[in-house]
């Protein structure tokens, strides 16, 4: 099966939905249509998705931000999950390269990620890939 990686079109929502899901937040088709649709529009964020013979397996996104403490912009990978069925295949990596390339293009200095404590095969995949842990992440319900 050929792995094809492409940025993500309002007909992929339902799928998108499903992978959301598995991340761990449950959302419907409706949902991802409007977030979807917000992202395209947007010069600074990004949402790619990894199909196999059309089906899809992946997905990842990107926002890049400016920042008062450097020069260059710092981009953030915002979301990434891979169908379970179809881990350990070298999809994450695909999706991560392409979303490095895509910040490279925007001029980034930076790549960075938050991730559950909880998802300790995540964080042996992102070090493996070259990431650091470099701090902890603080959140706060508005």
């Amino acid at each position: 099966m050929a792995l094809e990686i492409r940025d993500a079109r309002p007909d992929d929502a339902g799928a998108l939905a499903q992978l959301i899901g598995q991340l761990g937040y449950p959302t419907s088709a409706a949902a991802v249509t409007h977030r979807l649709a917000r992202l395209i529009a947007s010069e600074a964020d990004r949402c790619v998705v990894a199909a196999m013979d059309g089906e899809i397996v992946g997905l990842a996104t990107i926002h890049a931000s400016l920042t008062i403490v450097d020069d260059d912009p710092a981009a953030k990978i915002s979301a990434i999950v891979v169908d379970s069925r179809f881990r350990r295949r070298g999809i994450g990596e695909a999706l991560v390269g392409e979303l490095e390339a895509g910040a490279r293009a925007l001029g980034c200095s930076l790549l960075f990620l938050t991730t559950a404590e909880s998802r300790a095969d995540a964080h042996a995949f992102y070090r493996r890939l070259g990431f650091e842990e470099t701090g902890r992440r603080f959140a706060k319900q508005l």
